[in-house]
C-alpha cells in the first residue's frame, strides 16, 4: 500500500479549545490512530482568530495543523470520521505534501513557532523559467496583431477584439454622438 504524507488544517470549536485544549488535541489525535495514521508535526496555528463568517453560531475558531503519514487508500474513511466529529471540528482541508517538499516543510513545521510557518520554506525553490513562446511573445505575426485588426483589417476594433480598445469598440469623447 502507498503511504503519503498529509497536512490537515482543522478548524476547532474555539470554546472547546479554550477549555481543554490538549483532550480537543488527543481526540483529533487518535481519529488520526484509529485509521492508521503516524503523527508527525502537531500544534496549534491560530488558537483566537475571528472567523469570517459564523459557522456552526460560532464566531471565533481555532485552527491546528497536523502532518501524519498514512495508507492513502485509508484517507476517504478518515475524512468521514471528521466529518461526523460536528461538535469538535467545525472544518477540515487536507492535502497530500509533495515528497520533494516534505523534509523541508517537516522542518519548518517543528523549528518556526510564528502563525503562517509551512509557506516559508517553500521560498527558496530557484525561479522557474518560462519559454516566452508559451506566453504568446515571439509568435509568429504577434508585431501585426497589436496595431489595428478588425475583421477587415481596419482600425475600427470591431466585436473580434481588434483596435484600440479591445472588443468594445474605440473610446468616444462625451462631444461626439453616436451613429
Amino acid at each position: 500500500m502507498p503511504v503519503a504524507t498529509y497536512e490537515t488544517m482543522f478548524l476547532l470549536d474555539s470554546n472547546k479549545v479554550s477549555a481543554d485544549a490538549d483532550g480537543t488535541k488527543n481526540q483529533v489525535h487518535t481519529i488520526l490512530e484509529r485509521h492508521g495514521a503516524t503523527v508527525l508535526v502537531s500544534r496549534p496555528w491560530d488558537y483566537n482568530h475571528k472567523l469570517a463568517y459564523p459557522i456552526s453560531k460560532q464566531k471565533k475558531g481555532a485552527f491546528h495543523i497536523v502532518y501524519y503519514t498514512m495508507e492513502s487508500t485509508k484517507q476517504r474513511e478518515l475524512e468521514r470520521d471528521f466529518a461526523l466529529q460536528e461538535g469538535t471540528i467545525l472544518r477540515q482541508l487536507t492535502l497530500k505534501v509533495d515528497p520533494k517538499w516534505s523534509e523541508i516543510i517537516l522542518g519548518v513545521a517543528r523549528e518556526d513557532s510564528s502563525n503562517g510557518f509551512a509557506v516559508r520554506g517553500m521560498k527558496d525553490e530557484a525561479a522557474v523559467t518560462t519559454d516566452p513562446g508559451a506566453i504568446g511573445e515571439g509568435m509568429p505575426g504577434a508585431d501585426e496583431m497589436g496595431g489595428g485588426g478588425g475583421r477587415d483589417g481596419g482600425d475600427r476594433g470591431g466585436r473580434d477584439g481588434g483596435g484600440p480598445r479591445g472588443p468594445r469598440g474605440p473610446r468616444r469623447e462625451m462631444s461626439e454622438k453616436p451613429d
